[in-house]
């Protein structure tokens, strides 16, 4: 008896990306249909190039209204962060509660046995077992904004691009196929401020929040006020320029302090942090009490050798051997891997 064929719902953004691998599937033989998130004002042009990618294909598409929760669980996340003096990541929770969560929920409805993305990154699942590691093409690695979520819903979804060596490599797949997207720039922008400009989207999507607000900016070893900021949102931990005030050495965003609207600044030397806490752990792959791991705090910055210790089942405490390659920022996703590229899991850092 011939098995049954499973169908695949691919996460669609009309990007070449999520199109490719659409067709990668497609010419396997599968049944697949593609899913879009409306998020947003903004997001009637991606719906509409999904849409327009599917009839190409010759696939049914759906979309998923997710306007209210995409606000509730990305948006005012964002906002929420930077009025308590934090610098967030809005891609990480996305994949968490969003498209990994939500918009899987809605693929199953409509019939999909597993959930497919344009992400870069490699996975293997066995029984319990899951394995995320990062993808062979370096440069487009996207594990890192993929470690907060569940292992459980991470098993009903598969990244076929986690093998391609690069872009480019992507861009020909895609032109093989006939997509007219197959040379389309990546978008740099975070999908809900198109125009990149966060700091106009809070001031007029969340002005009662009232994150531009001046105050004093306060040197940290004396408590002299150096000067006046423009907004806490406009800074962010480890800042340099844009500050537009004198002193005899560098300063640096040391603490945005909240509770007096202030901006703490200091010296370089006193600016590095060594050890730090995380939050909201994500375990991927069970660990011991204490281990080592490497430590990624930005997703573009190094990875670092440190000593993890768990302070509960959702917290750690991180200790860097070397100085970090940037300032560790809170808010910021703090994802651990181990020598072989795995996630071990992620959290958000707290202090």
């Amino acid at each position: 008896m011939e098995k049954a064929k499973k169908t695949y719902a691919v996460a669609m953004s009309g990007g070449v990306d999520s199109s490719t691998t659409a067709a990668i599937l497609l010419e396997k033989g599968n049944n697949v249909f593609g899913v879009t998130m409306d998020i947003n004002e903004y997001s009637s042009s991606t719906v509409a190039n999904a849409k327009n990618i599917c009839n190409i294909l010759g696939i049914k598409h759906f979309v998923l209204d997710a306007k209210n929760i995409f606000k509730k669980h990305v948006m005012d996340v964002f906002a929420d962060y930077y009025a308590n003096g934090l610098t967030p990541n809005p891609c990480a929770l996305c994949n968490r509660d969003i498209k990994m969560n939500a918009l899987l929920n809605f693929a199953k409805e409509k019939g999909a046995d597993v959930m497919a993305t344009g992400h870069y990154v490699n996975m293997s699942v066995d029984g319990d077992l899951v394995i995320l590691k990062e993808a062979d093409n370096q440069n487009k690695d996207q594990s890192y904004f993929l470690a907060l979520v569940d292992k459980r819903n991470l098993k009903d979804v598969i990244f076929p691009l986690g093998k391609i060596k690069d872009k480019e490599e992507t861009r020909k797949i895609a032109q093989s196929f006939g997509l007219p997207n197959f040379n389309q720039k990546d978008s740099q922008d975070i999908c809900f401020i198109p125009n990149g400009d966060y700091k106009s989207f809070l001031r007029s999507a969340y002005k009662d929040l009232n994150l531009f607000a001046k105050g004093n900016i306060k040197l940290a070893s004396s408590g002299e006020i150096m000067g006046l900021h423009e907004g806490l949102a406009n800074y962010t931990i480890g800042q340099r320029k844009g500050l537009h005030i004198s002193y005899k050495y560098p300063l640096y965003v040391k603490k945005l302090d909240t509770a007096n609207n202030e901006i703490i600044v200091c010296l370089a030397e006193e600016l590095d942090t060594m050890t730090f806490t995380v939050v909201c752990v994500n375990w991927i792959i069970d660990m011991p009490a204490s281990f080592e791991a490497l430590i990624k705090h930005r997703s573009i910055c190094k990875k670092s050798k440190a000593a993890v210790t768990k302070t509960s089942d959702n917290s750690i405490s991180v200790q860097l051997y070397e100085r970090p390659s940037s300032p560790i920022t809170s808010g910021q996703i703090c994802v651990m891997y181990n020598q072989d590229k795995a996630v071990i899991g992620g959290g958000i850092i707290k202090s």
